[in-house]
């Protein structure tokens, strides 16, 4: 797993860590294609209890932002 340097900072911001964004991507996750960025995929996952979003590039090995879950996306992690 590759982790951009715009990655970090977000992580930073919002207490994420990369182990977060490793248990996310390898674990037990939903994979859907990016509305606003084709080339992109966001991964949904919970972790500790909150539901994250980690977005991936194409490559799905490459770590674009990671934040909270938005309610539609909640949503799409809970009917899974």
């Amino acid at each position: 797993m590759k982790i951009i340097k715009h990655a970090f900072e977000k992580f930073d911001e919002r207490m994420f860590t990369p182990e977060m964004a490793a248990k996310l991507v390898n674990g037990n996750r939903v994979l859907i294609p990016s509305k606003q960025q084709k080339d992109r995929y966001i991964a949904i996952g919970e972790i500790d209890g909150e539901i994250w979003i980690v977005v991936l590039e194409k490559d799905l090995y490459t770590v674009v932002t990671a934040r909270r879950a938005h309610k539609d996306e909640v949503k799409i992690w809970n009917s899974k």
